[in-house]
């Protein structure tokens, strides 16, 4: 008797996995599927591509001369041959910077912004993004 016990309860246990697995799954599909919303009129010349890499923006002053005590880490969303689109902390005071990456799987990055939107992302982040206006060369050259 104490085999059968065991024996539904270990079936009931399995159950209870497979629906938790399924729902999980379920989840996971709908969080896939809200990241890449159907859209009905793309107005993008160019495709976007992820872009999930930490960059280092550098804002501009008035000249052109970046402010090295400000730069911070932003998060990469997409980027396009036009532009690219990001993730920071603090809303941004500045329109222009040098957005930078380095990392070790990609290849060397640097390149003017015109930052033309922000938007506050509702979970404290900010959202952000811009045009790509040239590639840049090494900051501290500057």
């Amino acid at each position: 008797m104490t085999q059968t016990v065991q024996s539904a309860t270990l079936s009931t246990v399995a159950q209870q996995r497979r629906k938790t697995t399924n729902t999980l799954t379920q989840h996971i599909h709908k969080l896939i599927d809200s990241l890449h919303p159907d859209v009905a009129t793309e107005r993008r010349r160019y495709d976007r591509s992820p872009i999930p890499y930490l960059f280092q923006l550098t804002p501009l002053d008035a000249d052109g001369q970046p402010l090295l005590v400000q730069t911070m880490t932003v998060v990469g969303r997409d980027i396009s041959p036009r532009g690219m689109s990001f993730f920071h902390e603090q809303p941004l005071p500045f329109r222009r910077a040098i957005v930078a990456l380095e990392h070790p799987d990609a290849p060397r990055f640097t390149a003017e912004i015109d930052i033309r939107w922000c938007r506050f992302a509702k979970i404290g982040w900010y959202e952000s993004g811009g045009r790509l206006l040239h590639s840049a060369g090494d900051l501290n050259a500057r």
